[in-house]
């Protein structure tokens, strides 16, 4: 992604989901094993894999969950699947909302993950690392989603 300066007039328009969102998203199919989510995780360098089922979303998987759901509860990863750690329901934003719609979104919803849906399709996903990247003079923002990051949550 190439970041540019954005001129004042642009300033002034809200930048959109879109704008930033990631469009390959990584999924696994809801009878994987956590352990083939987790590999396909590390190769692939991403947070988190949507979970579908007839491609269909059905829920998400973060570290946090492979960790607090599997790992912490002493589950052996190649035995149990992911519809079993998977967070649902799945909090999901349209592309053609803003930055600052997301962000509330996130820090409402204490996530920082959220697939953006198309014509009730996987279009991309957005994080609070995509937005914070994005535009770091869009600090207005930043106090939603380092809530939404740093909110301890119960284990």
């Amino acid at each position: 992604m190439v970041l540019s300066r954005r001129t004042t007039a642009e300033l002034q328009e809200p930048l959109h989901v879109f704008d930033c969102m990631t469009n390959s998203v990584v999924t696994s199919d809801i009878s994987e094993t956590v352990y083939n989510a987790v590999a396909k995780m590390m190769n692939l360098n991403v947070g988190c894999i949507v979970v579908t089922e007839h491609q269909q979303i059905v829920g998400i998987i973060t570290k946090g969950d492979v960790l607090k759901k599997s790992l912490l509860k002493s589950h052996n990863p190649k035995r149990i699947i992911v519809s079993k750690i998977m967070s649902n329901p799945v909090i999901t934003i349209r592309p053609d909302a803003s930055l600052e719609e997301a962000a509330k979104l996130m820090g409402e919803k204490k996530v920082s993950k959220l697939p953006v849906i198309e014509s009730h399709k996987l279009a991309g996903i957005i994080t609070s690392t995509d937005i914070i990247r994005m535009e770091p003079t869009q600090v207005g923002y930043l106090k939603e989603l380092v809530r939404a990051r740093f909110v301890p949550h119960n284990l």
